[in-house]
Protein backbone atom coordinates (compact mmCIF):
# COMPACT_ATOMS: atom_id res chain seq x y z
CA UNK A 1 0.00 0.00 0.00
CA UNK A 2 2.85 2.41 0.79
CA UNK A 3 4.49 1.57 -2.52
CA UNK A 4 1.35 2.56 -4.41
CA UNK A 5 1.34 5.94 -2.63
CA UNK A 6 4.93 6.51 -3.70
CA UNK A 7 4.08 5.60 -7.29
CA UNK A 8 1.19 8.07 -7.26
CA UNK A 9 3.41 10.85 -5.92
CA UNK A 10 6.06 10.11 -8.53
CA UNK A 11 3.41 10.05 -11.27
CA UNK A 12 2.46 13.63 -10.37
CA UNK A 13 5.97 14.73 -11.30
CA UNK A 14 5.71 13.27 -14.81
CA UNK A 15 5.34 15.78 -17.61
CA UNK A 16 2.13 16.21 -19.55
CA UNK A 17 1.79 14.41 -22.85
CA UNK A 18 2.57 16.36 -25.99
CA UNK A 19 1.32 14.66 -29.14
CA UNK A 20 1.19 11.35 -27.27
CA UNK A 21 4.91 11.46 -26.43
CA UNK A 22 6.27 12.24 -22.97
CA UNK A 23 9.20 14.62 -23.04
CA UNK A 24 12.30 13.66 -21.06
CA UNK A 25 13.02 17.34 -20.49
CA UNK A 26 9.69 17.71 -18.67
CA UNK A 27 10.59 14.88 -16.29
CA UNK A 28 14.01 16.43 -15.66
CA UNK A 29 12.46 19.82 -14.98
CA UNK A 30 10.00 18.22 -12.53
CA UNK A 31 12.74 16.49 -10.57
CA UNK A 32 14.90 19.61 -10.60
CA UNK A 33 12.02 21.79 -9.39
CA UNK A 34 11.12 19.38 -6.58
CA UNK A 35 14.81 19.22 -5.51
CA UNK A 36 15.05 23.02 -5.40
CA UNK A 37 11.82 23.14 -3.41
CA UNK A 38 13.17 20.58 -0.93
CA UNK A 39 16.34 22.64 -0.49
CA UNK A 40 14.33 25.82 0.12
CA UNK A 41 12.00 24.10 2.61
CA UNK A 42 14.96 22.60 4.52
CA UNK A 43 16.62 26.04 4.58
CA UNK A 44 13.33 27.51 5.80
CA UNK A 45 13.22 25.07 8.71
CA UNK A 46 16.84 25.94 9.55
CA UNK A 47 16.04 29.67 9.51
CA UNK A 48 12.72 29.49 11.39
CA UNK A 49 13.92 31.69 14.30
CA UNK A 50 14.70 34.64 11.97
CA UNK A 51 11.78 34.24 9.56
CA UNK A 52 9.36 36.37 11.63
CA UNK A 53 11.84 39.24 11.35
CA UNK A 54 12.15 38.63 7.60
CA UNK A 55 8.34 38.61 7.31
CA UNK A 56 8.25 41.97 9.12
CA UNK A 57 10.76 43.41 6.65
CA UNK A 58 9.00 42.00 3.56
CA UNK A 59 5.53 43.15 4.65
CA UNK A 60 6.89 46.39 6.11
CA UNK A 61 4.87 45.68 9.22
CA UNK A 62 6.62 45.59 12.61
CA UNK A 63 3.68 43.70 14.07
CA UNK A 64 5.25 40.45 12.82
CA UNK A 65 8.29 41.12 15.04
CA UNK A 66 6.26 42.42 17.99
CA UNK A 67 4.08 39.30 17.96
CA UNK A 68 7.09 37.01 17.50
CA UNK A 69 5.61 33.81 19.07
CA UNK A 70 2.41 34.01 17.01
CA UNK A 71 4.39 34.80 13.85
CA UNK A 72 6.67 31.84 14.56
CA UNK A 73 3.62 29.54 14.56
CA UNK A 74 2.40 31.13 11.31
CA UNK A 75 5.83 30.66 9.71
CA UNK A 76 5.94 26.95 10.55
CA UNK A 77 2.42 26.49 9.13
CA UNK A 78 3.52 28.37 6.01
CA UNK A 79 6.54 26.09 5.48
CA UNK A 80 4.45 22.92 5.93
CA UNK A 81 1.79 24.19 3.51
CA UNK A 82 4.44 25.16 0.95
CA UNK A 83 5.68 21.57 0.92
CA UNK A 84 2.17 20.09 0.94
CA UNK A 85 0.94 22.19 -2.01
CA UNK A 86 4.23 21.96 -3.93
CA UNK A 87 3.84 25.68 -4.62
CA UNK A 88 7.50 26.35 -5.40
CA UNK A 89 8.03 23.33 -7.63
CA UNK A 90 4.85 24.07 -9.62
CA UNK A 91 6.05 27.65 -10.14
CA UNK A 92 9.51 26.50 -11.26
CA UNK A 93 8.08 23.92 -13.66
CA UNK A 94 5.88 26.60 -15.26
CA UNK A 95 8.82 28.95 -15.68
CA UNK A 96 11.29 26.32 -16.94
CA UNK A 97 9.23 23.97 -19.09
CA UNK A 98 9.31 24.44 -22.87
CA UNK A 99 6.37 26.30 -24.37
CA UNK A 100 5.40 23.15 -26.32
CA UNK A 101 4.55 21.38 -23.04
CA UNK A 102 2.25 24.14 -21.80
CA UNK A 103 -1.47 23.62 -22.26
CA UNK A 104 -3.18 26.85 -21.18
CA UNK A 105 -6.69 26.54 -19.80
CA UNK A 106 -9.17 29.42 -19.80
CA UNK A 107 -10.18 30.23 -16.23
CA UNK A 108 -13.35 32.08 -15.27
CA UNK A 109 -14.52 33.51 -11.97
CA UNK A 110 -13.44 36.16 -9.53
CA UNK A 111 -11.84 36.07 -6.11
CA UNK A 112 -14.21 35.74 -3.16
CA UNK A 113 -11.41 36.24 -0.62
CA UNK A 114 -11.86 32.84 1.01
CA UNK A 115 -8.08 32.43 1.50
CA UNK A 116 -7.93 28.78 0.38
CA UNK A 117 -5.37 29.52 -2.34
CA UNK A 118 -3.08 31.18 0.20
CA UNK A 119 -1.34 27.90 1.01
CA UNK A 120 -4.52 26.38 2.46
CA UNK A 121 -5.08 29.53 4.57
CA UNK A 122 -1.58 29.11 6.06
CA UNK A 123 0.37 31.92 4.39
CA UNK A 124 2.20 34.11 6.86
CA UNK A 125 1.02 37.23 4.97
CA UNK A 126 -2.68 36.28 5.04
CA UNK A 127 -5.07 38.28 7.22
CA UNK A 128 -8.83 38.03 7.77
CA UNK A 129 -11.16 40.90 8.57
CA UNK A 130 -14.15 40.72 10.93
CA UNK A 131 -16.36 39.50 8.05
CA UNK A 132 -14.02 36.59 7.32
CA UNK A 133 -12.71 38.05 4.05
CA UNK A 134 -9.04 37.47 3.40
CA UNK A 135 -6.46 40.03 2.39
CA UNK A 136 -2.75 39.83 1.64
CA UNK A 137 -0.17 41.98 3.40
CA UNK A 138 2.07 41.97 0.30
CA UNK A 139 -0.66 42.12 -2.38
CA UNK A 140 0.51 43.69 -5.63
CA UNK A 141 4.15 44.01 -4.52
CA UNK A 142 7.19 42.72 -6.39
CA UNK A 143 7.43 39.54 -4.30
CA UNK A 144 3.70 38.83 -4.70
CA UNK A 145 4.00 39.14 -8.48
CA UNK A 146 6.97 36.76 -8.62
CA UNK A 147 5.34 34.04 -6.52
CA UNK A 148 2.52 31.73 -7.54
CA UNK A 149 0.18 34.24 -5.89
CA UNK A 150 0.44 36.65 -8.81
CA UNK A 151 -0.49 33.97 -11.33
CA UNK A 152 -3.17 32.03 -9.44
CA UNK A 153 -5.05 30.15 -10.83
CA UNK A 154 -3.10 28.90 -13.81
CA UNK A 155 -5.05 25.69 -14.41
CA UNK A 156 -7.74 23.38 -13.13
CA UNK A 157 -5.21 21.41 -11.09
CA UNK A 158 -4.53 24.46 -8.88
CA UNK A 159 -8.24 25.14 -8.48
CA UNK A 160 -8.82 21.56 -7.33
CA UNK A 161 -5.68 21.51 -5.16
CA UNK A 162 -6.85 24.43 -3.05
CA UNK A 163 -10.56 23.60 -3.34
CA UNK A 164 -11.26 27.07 -4.67
CA UNK A 165 -14.99 27.85 -4.56
CA UNK A 166 -14.93 30.75 -7.03
CA UNK A 167 -12.78 29.84 -10.04
CA UNK A 168 -13.42 27.19 -12.69
CA UNK A 169 -11.97 26.03 -15.99
CA UNK A 170 -14.09 27.37 -18.81
CA UNK A 171 -15.36 25.19 -21.62
CA UNK A 172 -15.08 28.17 -23.99
CA UNK A 173 -11.57 29.16 -25.08
CA UNK A 174 -10.39 32.58 -23.94
CA UNK A 175 -9.09 35.12 -26.43
CA UNK A 176 -5.31 34.65 -26.75
CA UNK A 177 -3.20 36.77 -24.44
CA UNK A 178 -6.16 38.00 -22.37
CA UNK A 179 -6.42 37.19 -18.67
CA UNK A 180 -10.06 36.77 -17.71
CA UNK A 181 -9.67 36.84 -13.94
CA UNK A 182 -10.33 40.13 -12.18
CA UNK A 183 -8.28 40.29 -8.97
CA UNK A 184 -9.71 42.75 -6.50
CA UNK A 185 -8.03 43.45 -3.14
CA UNK A 186 -10.24 43.04 -0.08
CA UNK A 187 -12.07 46.23 0.76
CA UNK A 188 -12.28 47.40 -2.85
CA UNK A 189 -15.13 46.69 -5.23
CA UNK A 190 -14.70 45.32 -8.71
CA UNK A 191 -15.72 47.66 -11.55
CA UNK A 192 -19.49 47.50 -11.95
CA UNK A 193 -20.01 45.75 -8.57
CA UNK A 194 -22.99 47.13 -6.66
CA UNK A 195 -22.90 47.99 -2.97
Amino acid sequence: MEERGLRQRLARLRPRAVGGVRAATGRSIGWFARSVELAIVVAGWALVPVLPLLAAAVARDSQYARRYPETLVQVTRHIRATWRGRALSRMLVRKLEPAALRQPQPIVGSCTHCGNCCLYRSCVFLRFDEDGRSSCQIYGGRLWKRLTCGEYPVDGYEIDLYRCPSFAVSKDPAPPGRRVIPLVPAGRRAPGEEI
